[in-house]
């Protein structure tokens, strides 16, 4: 049997558990006896589940908002969660283990990607006249 996965929330009230009791099985006898009245979230667990994430071990679900900016490792994609996104995420995506939160460096390198197409685009969009100008009051030279 391997580790559980559990949301942060439930992670949160079993390291509460652990901290303010010596004896793990505490928690599974209230869960058994059906007393967790101030824990809903460790409520909804199975007693299996619960004993274990108490004695494997669990790892956090992870958990994603509007305004994220997360990989998609299956197609090397980067892109930023928009709310309507949020909403049917994981309706969308078949396989979350290949999504994962994107780190500082690859958010600012697709930032960058993004603006160099945008001005990319500009660029080529302008006639032969406007990029004489363009030149012209940058002092660039010809091209």
């Amino acid at each position: 049997m391997g580790k559980v996965v559990i949301t942060q929330e439930q992670a949160s009230k079993i390291s509460e558990w652990e901290y303010h009791t010596d004896h793990p099985g505490t928690l599974l006898e209230l869960h058994a006896k059906n007393k967790l009245f101030d824990s809903k979230c460790l409520q909804i667990m199975s007693l299996d589940q619960l004993a274990r994430a108490i004695y494997v071990g669990y790892e956090v679900e992870v958990e994603f908002e509007v305004g994220d900016w997360v990989v998609n490792t299956c197609h090397n994609s980067i892109f930023q969660l928009e709310q309507s996104e949020v909403k049917d995420f994981f309706e969308r995506i078949p396989a979350l283990k290949h999504i994962r939160h994107a780190t500082e460096s690859e958010i600012a390198e697709e930032e960058k990607r993004r603006m160099d197409k945008k001005l990319d685009g500009f660029l080529l969009s302008l006639s032969d006249d406007e990029t004489d100008m363009l030149y012209e009051r940058f002092g660039w030279g010809g091209y």
